[in-house]
């Protein structure tokens, strides 16, 4: 993927940031303030930019964003607390100080945001689950971590003081390693996230785990002095967080094309997660607990049983859901499309009509209407009956939808009316352009059940603010345009020169 110049030059400080951080870290120890400066410098950096970045986001991921630069700068604030060595202690047990709060909080912002995120794309009820699946895993993590690590360290001997100075790290390390695992689920169940920002997230995260093992390990149990040199870690892992914002808006059209859930996040979150950890915590309780004896066993075989029952529950819950939302968006279209040619219907018509004009305030372009009819179509009903006026309207639909592109709405509106919506409509040669074409293609002959009919459309031509102010006067322009082309006898009706007069009247207004 190409990245913006933007985007090059923040890689490139970062790697100068973090190259200098590094040699002051080794060859300077004695210079503090410039530490501690170089410490909280990184992640505000890494804030100025997402604010930068953020205002180009949609309002979802614009609030995504913001909860993660509250967390980034939490996390500034407790490493220049740390960094100085003078936390302010609390009340309680001596690892209560104001750098563990402000990194407790920062861990849970990051968390709140996927949580948010999860909830927008999925809704309240999913949201919650989604809460409750991080819950179970890190209370699984921390259960395990507590039985097979602390308390057989605890028996050989190591001091409990050791342990309780670390127990916050310790859950820093594992609330961070499951936001990582459910960023992936994230991407995979509802593609909120390119694969390239859930990718930079997760090594930004991967930098931060990084330098909290060397912090447990050295730092708690070798008793070295290591604090300096794992400040280029962490503002490693600031700088990626940083970039992964960037990444977010490069791909805005991409993501809009790969939104959709894959099977693998839904098999991931609703059957290989709870029914998995739930499975791996029930063995690790049988073996701590007296084995695999006759009554373990049945009780074993019940809940497999009951596992299966709840799988195939949710597997028929699941298929009533797909189908339900399959006739739903049937439902939909049917509801936006003409019976007879298939073309989107007057009520689909008039409400693109209203969101092309507000898109087209917003970015200073135009939107032009093409309203037509066809000539001699009554003396074609008259002549050889409605089930032949039929077959030509749905002949002259097929034609039509050759047109439809990115930007072109092609319509029905009712009889033998049809509509042309072009946003953002180029220049008035161009449109003219159109309308010629048009003209050619339909007035092409039409073999209609051993019957050669000809017929040609007449076409008006009205853009929006050119000739109107809002959807119905430009309805309304275009429709009169159509039967002054009538009237001319010509192929279509472009007041070209009433645009030039208005424009000019605008002008001396001014």
């Amino acid at each position: 993927m190409s990245r913006s110049p933007t985007d090059s030059l923040w890689i490139r400080l970062a790697i100068l940031y973090t190259f200098i951080q590094t040699m002051v870290s080794m060859w300077m120890t004695d210079a503090l303030l410039l530490q501690r400066a170089l410490v909280i410098m990184a992640p505000l950096a890494a804030c100025v930019y997402l604010v930068w970045a953020t205002r180009h986001h949609e309002a979802p991921n614009r609030t995504f964003w913001l909860l993660i630069i509250m967390g980034l700068l939490l996390d500034a604030v407790a490493r220049w607390i740390s960094s100085g060595n003078d936390g302010v202690v609390l009340a309680g047990p001596s690892e209560w100080n104001a750098e563990n709060i402000l990194w407790s909080t920062s861990v849970v912002m990051f968390a709140v945001a996927i949580i948010y995120l999860f909830r927008r794309a999925q809704g309240l009820l999913r949201g919650m689950r989604f809460t409750l699946d991080m819950v179970i895993i890190c209370v699984t993590f921390l259960t395990v971590g507590w039985e097979y690590m602390t308390i057989p360290e605890l028996s050989e001997g190591v001091v409990p003081t050791v342990w309780r100075a670390l127990w916050i790290d310790i859950l820093h390390f594992v609330c961070i390693c499951v936001l990582l695992f459910f960023i992936w689920v994230l991407y995979y169940k509802t593609k909120q996230l390119t694969k390239q920002t859930a990718l930079y997230l997760c090594l930004g995260g991967s930098f931060y785990i990084a330098g909290t093992l060397l912090h447990i390990y050295l730092g708690g149990f070798m008793h070295v002095d290591i604090g300096s040199y794992l400040y280029p870690l962490h503002s490693l892992s600031v700088f990626f967080v940083a970039l992964a914002g960037g990444q977010h808006i490069q791909a805005k059209e991409r993501l809009l094309q790969e939104r959709r859930s894959r099977p693998l996040g839904t098999l991931l979150v609703k059957y290989v997660l709870p029914y998995s950890v739930l499975s791996f915590m029930f063995v690790l309780l049988a073996q701590r607990f007296g084995g695999w004896n006759s009554l373990f066993t049945g009780l074993s075989l019940c809940v497999v049983l009951i596992l299966v029952r709840q799988v195939l529950i949710q597997i028929e819950n699941d298929r009533l859901l797909e189908q339900l939302h399959s006739s739903f968006k049937q439902s939909e279209s049917l509801a936006h499309r003409d019976d007879l040619t298939g073309l989107y219907n007057r009520r689909y018509f008039n409400a693109q009509l209203s969101r092309s004009l507000h898109r087209a305030d917003r970015a200073g372009s135009r939107v032009a209407l093409l309203y037509m009819d066809l000539n001699r179509f009554k003396s074609v009903n008259d002549r050889y009956g409605h089930r032949t006026g039929d077959l030509l309207i749905q002949k002259v639909a097929q034609r039509l939808q050759s047109l439809e592109s990115k930007g072109i709405l092609v319509s029905r509106l009712g009889g033998d009316e049809f509509t042309v919506m072009i946003c953002p409509a180029g220049e008035d040669q161009e449109l003219i352009w159109m309308a010629e074409e048009i003209w050619i293609l339909l007035s092409e002959p039409y073999d209609l059940e051993g019957h050669d009919i000809r017929t040609s459309p007449s076409i008006g031509i009205a853009v929006y603010p050119d000739h109107a102010k809002n959807d119905q006067e430009l309805i309304g322009r275009a429709d009169a345009a159509m039967y002054a082309a009538k009237e001319r006898h010509a192929r279509w009706h472009f007041d070209v020169e009433q645009t030039m007069m208005l424009q000019l009247l605008e002008q001396k207004l001014d």
